[in-house]
This record gives C-alpha cells, structure tokens and sequence, in this order.
C-alpha cells in the first residue's frame, strides 16, 4: 500500500520545482519562448508530475511563462508592441500614483522602504535573483499601496506581474541593478521631502531600463 505525503513534503516538492525554474528564467538560463518539458523537469529533480504541474500553475500566476494549445508551457515573451504598450499603462498608473506624495512621507514608511531597499542591496550584490525579484515587488508594492488609491495600486500590481519576464531578463547585469538599487533609496529621499515630482521623474527612469534591456538582448542581434 502506498503511503501518501504529508501535505508539507508535497509543498515543498512544489515549491522547490518552482523555485528553481523561477531562478533559471530570472538568470537567463531558460529564454523567452523557450518551452518547459514536464517529462524532463520530472527525471531531472525527482519531482512528481502533480509537483512540476503545481510549480507551473506558480510560474503562470506570476507571469513567468504561458500555456500554449499544442506547445505546453513557454517562457513567456512578448512583441515590441507589447512591450512598448505594457510599459506605456504602468508609466500613466506609476506617474499618477507619484502625484499622491507631494507631502513629506511618514517616518514608519521611510523606515520601512528603507529596510526593503537595503535587504534588496544586499540580495542583488550577492546575486541571489530570487529575493531580488521578491524584494524589489515588495518595495514597489509597499510605496503604491502608500499614495492611498488601493484601485490604482492594484492596476500597478497588475501590469508588474505582467512585466515580470521583462524586468527580470535584466536581473543578471550588475550595472543595472546597481542603477535599480540606486533609484530605490533616490525615491526613499523624494517622498521624506515630499518631492512629487522628483520622484516621477527617477520612477519613470527607474521602469525604462530594464524596458530597454529586454528590447535589445530579444530583438537586437549581437546587441548583448
């Protein structure tokens, strides 16, 4: 008789099947459209196909990869329209919820951005890409949920998930995320003074590099 799995060992069977998909797609490891064997991943970590198929549903749900009819799971990708309409949502949703801090921040939200962006510093310096990407959603989570329009950050939540593939074909160069990390604390000093404006102008910086980067590495040949 075969005994079940506790119900721990399964989610972390799961868990631990999409951790390390998540951390290839993000290192560039496996590249936009590239397609995820169920039969390989499963001979490859051990993993049952009921864990594989739940760390594919995780990688859907945060917009990693996509099911296609006939060709299964792919690393998400995305045309130059796509990106370049994706991208021009979330600067109106991001430059509109910017407007909302044009009085010096709480000392609690500064302290905790603060927290966020140094433990993101640290994750990136170390080249540890999944709490990069964990962290770096946070923080940016965290400040739009401070503007105080709960609507419009949910829209902001949205279309990051969306560009999840994109911001994160950049995670791997060190000059970007240097320039990422940067912009955190530059929009920290902003709203402690209350600088609207300011920060629109580092926020609308901050979300066209990695635009660009995906751009180039997917569409330019030799550009990488």
């Amino acid at each position: 008789m075969r005994v079940a799995k506790p119900l721990s060992e399964q989610s972390k069977s799961w868990d631990a099947v999409y951790r390390e998909l998540q951390r290839q797609i993000i290192a560039g490891q496996l590249r936009p459209r590239e397609r995820l064997v169920e039969d390989e991943i499963i001979e490859r970590t051990g993993a049952t196909r009921h864990a594989v198929r739940r760390a594919f549903d995780e990688l859907e749900r945060v917009g990693l990869v996509v099911r296609q009819p006939n060709k299964g799971v792919q690393v998400r990708d995305y045309s130059i329209t796509e990106v370049e309409e994706l991208y021009e949502i979330r600067e109106c949703l991001e430059m509109r919820a910017a407007s909302h801090f044009d009085r010096a921040a709480s000392p609690e939200l500064v302290a905790q951005l603060t927290d966020i962006a140094t433990r993101h510093r640290a994750a990136s310096r170390e080249q540890r890409y999944a709490e990069v990407f964990s962290l770096n959603n946070v923080f940016h989570e965290v400040l739009y949920r401070a503007a105080g329009n709960q609507q419009l950050a949910d829209a902001i939540l949205h279309y990051t998930f969306a560009t999840h593939p994109i911001r994160t074909r950049a995670f791997p160069s060190e000059e970007l995320r240097e320039i990422a990390i940067g912009e955190h604390f530059a929009m920290i000093e902003a709203i402690t003074r209350g600088e609207a404006a300011e920060l629109a102008n580092i926020i609308r910086t901050h979300i066209q590099g990695p635009k660009d980067f995906y751009l180039k590495a997917t569409y330019i040949q030799g550009a990488l």
